[in-house]
Formats: C-alpha cells, structure tokens, sequence
C-alpha cells in the first residue's frame, strides 16, 4: 500500500471516529512499539578480497526483535517531551566460505550461530498541532544513543526527525502514523557520519495512550 493511499484511509478513520483528544499542560502518554521479524531467504553476501584468496562472509537466517516502551509528558498543549529505551536482539547464522588464489587445499568453509543485542535510550521531543478535536499532526525530535551490549564502545549517536499524524479512536488512545525521517548519525566505533532524508519510506504505526491527573 502506497504512502498517498495509507495517508487518506488514515483520515477517514479518523473523521467517522467520535474522539476528542484530551492533551494539556500537565497530562501524560504512554506507548511505544513491539516488532519481530524474520528473513528466511537467502541473506546477504560480502565479499573480502586477500592477496591470498577471497572470503565470501554470508548473513542469513535473520531474526530481529525491537522492543521501545515511551513515557512523556506535556510540558504546554503543544509541547510534550519523552524518554525511550530501546532493546533490539538480532540473531542469525554467518557463513565463511575461503577460495584460494593459489591453492585449493587450503580452501575452507565455516559456519556459526551469532547474535547482536543493542541496548539504547531516545529522548524526544513532540510539537501538536491538532486540526480538530480528534486529529492532529506532530513532527517529533528525537536524540539517542544505541549501543552493542558485548561491546559497548560500538554503537551510534542519533538525531532523528519524524513527521506524524495522530488521530484520538477513544479520548484517551492516540493511533500515530509515521512516514519517512530525516537522519543525522554519528559512529562511535569507526567515527564515521552519515545523512539519511527520505519521506516516501520508513511508514510506521503506533498507539499511545494520554492520560491527566487533573
């Protein structure tokens, strides 16, 4: 389903829902997002050129696991601000397969079981801007840090924006639909930088319940 499409259906959902959003000073959300996904076809190949031969390293069977809950609070009726943690597991078999230049003896085949778990935190930052009573649009800030648990010098600093529009199903459930970001990262490990805008990919969905004390 193409953004336009998803983007349209998305507002009729929200005009034939009879919410009104209930966001202020004061009041608080609560969501984030669950994912699992498994890529069982023929993986990826690099290959690493030696003055001996070649390397043929195989990435397969991949299984990855996203878990990010988000707290946040309303700091005035448009600004609200949130914590995230972020856990990811990505598991998989890498394959090692040498070819001498020189001498097939020696050419060798090896094949292991790995994981990655990256642990993180995201600070963001949300500016509302409601339409009617029930639907809105937020672009959302976020900075965080994400890093390997086996090695934690490896990871990434992250700016990250987001657009979003958000519709009120119940007064108190917020159904998000995310399109594209714009992506400044930085490399702990190999300090490298690197630049991502794009706003036809990346579509994601999320719920957030808000909640006041008053």
């Amino acid at each position: 389903m193409k953004l336009p499409l998803l983007v349209l259906s998305f507002f009729l959902l929200a005009f034939i829902s009879s919410a009104s959003a209930q966001i202020d000073k004061g009041s608080h959300y609560l969501g984030g997002s669950l994912s699992y996904n498994y890529d069982g076809g023929a993986g990826t190949t690099t290959v690493y050129t030696f003055a001996t031969g070649t390397t043929n390293y195989t990435i397969s069977k991949v299984s990855t696991f996203q878990f990010n809950p988000e707290f946040g609070y309303f700091l005035s009726k448009k600004w609200a601000i949130g914590i995230q943690p972020n856990y990811s597991r990505s598991a998989g078999t890498e394959t090692n397969a040498f070819t001498s230049f020189t001498d097939p003896t020696t050419n060798f085949t090896t094949s292991d079981k790995y994981h990655i778990d990256v642990i993180g935190l995201t600070i963001n930052l949300r500016y509302y801007c409601m339409f009617t009573d029930k639907i809105g649009f937020f672009p959302q800030f976020g900075l965080s840090s994400q890093n390997n648990v086996k090695d934690f010098g490896n990871g990434e600093l992250t700016l990250l924006a987001t657009p979003n529009f958000v519709f009120f199903a119940t007064p108190k459930l917020g159904i998000n639909l995310g399109f594209g970001n714009v992506k400044y990262a930085t490399d702990y490990h190999f300090n490298n930088n690197f630049v991502n805008i794009g706003f036809n990919n990346a579509i994601s969905f999320g719920l957030n319940y808000y909640w006041s004390k008053k």
